[in-house]
């Protein structure tokens, strides 16, 4: 597609993508000190069977103070999220209170709730080419087999989707139908199918080695947070079927981690605090009963690395 339609979606759903982005690039200089609200009225409006399920608190980041290193960096400052903001009068780092997203089949699905302007929106969708019924809108995204639809779903949420016909946004549900009975209280967390992750070529290599333990898990979570000492870490909660296969699962995670610390000790390396493997090396599990628990500090070296920030 040519470089002026991709320019163009990414207008389209530049609040959703620069907040995915930004939350996690930002996560490593602040502690998570604000107890994330319950998600499980927002992801009920989402076709959530057997998709990948995506929470951030928006407002809790916002609360803790995670969003206000946000303003001024380049990539909010960017003409097109610029361009975006003025046309919706809808800028996330005040008017986004909290996204849930499911995908599925190449398709992704998201209710999220703030405040919103919303003939601004159906303006936007109309000057970008798009066609609106009511309330309804639905136009092109950067490629020709995908269309970006949304409606306003209650006065304060927004359900919008991206899929291959303009109709996906009305997969998202008018009343919750899926209910997640727990949710982790951290206001950053996915819950994974195992046949998806087994599908994640884009995962390091080191962060791989972690997947053939976790084929046969009823339910994984992946959360960030913060560990008692404050400390921002990444952790991983799994439902295994029984307590014997929670207790082979604990061995294998544990197995793969001492396996990475000895690649490095036969190379000759200290574990490096702003590179991926020095981040799993310091993995940490545990077992109850038939779930099973693991942590991972996130040194700020890291995310320093990762974003640029350290240069």
């Amino acid at each position: 597609m040519e470089r002026s339609a991709i320019r163009r979606d990414r207008r389209r759903l530049a609040a959703v993508a620069l907040l995915a982005a930004c939350v996690l690039a930002a996560a490593g200089f602040y502690w998570f000190r604000v107890r994330s609200a319950a998600p499980a009225n927002l992801i009920g409006y989402l076709p959530a069977a057997n998709a990948s399920v995506i929470y951030i608190d928006v407002d809790a980041l916002r609360r803790s103070g995670l969003l206000a290193i946000m303003a001024g960096t380049k990539s909010v400052e960017e003409p097109d999220y610029q361009h975006f903001v003025q046309e919706t009068k809808f800028d996330y780092s005040h008017d986004l209170d909290a996204v849930a997203a499911a995908i599925q089949d190449g398709r992704i699905y998201f209710a999220l709730r703030g405040t919103f302007h919303w003939s601004n929106l159906r303006d936007y969708a109309l000057h970008q080419g798009g066609s609106c019924h009511d309330d309804y809108c639905a136009l092109a995204g950067s490629q020709a087999d995908r269309r970006i639809s949304f409606y306003p779903l209650k006065s304060d949420v927004l359900a919008m989707a991206v899929g291959r016909d303009d109709f996906e946004a009305y997969k998202v549900t008018r009343q919750p139908v899926n209910a997640i009975p727990v949710t982790p209280p951290d206001p950053v967390w996915a819950m994974v199918p195992a046949a998806a992750l087994q599908k994640m070529d884009v995962l390091p290599v080191a962060a791989k080695a972690y997947i053939p333990a976790l084929q046969s898990a009823e339910r994984i979570v992946f959360s960030i947070g913060a560990d008692p000492t404050h400390q921002l870490q990444l952790g991983v909660h799994v439902t295994c079927k029984d307590p014997a296969a929670a207790t082979a699962l604990q061995t294998q995670f544990e197995t793969v981690t001492k396996a990475l610390r000895d690649v490095l000790a036969r190379q000759r390396q200290t574990p490096d605090p702003a590179d991926l493997s020095g981040v799993l090396v310091a993995g940490a599990f545990r077992r109850e009963d038939r779930q099973v628990y693991g942590a991972w500090p996130i040194p700020k070296a890291f995310v320093d690395a990762i974003t640029g920030n350290g240069r």
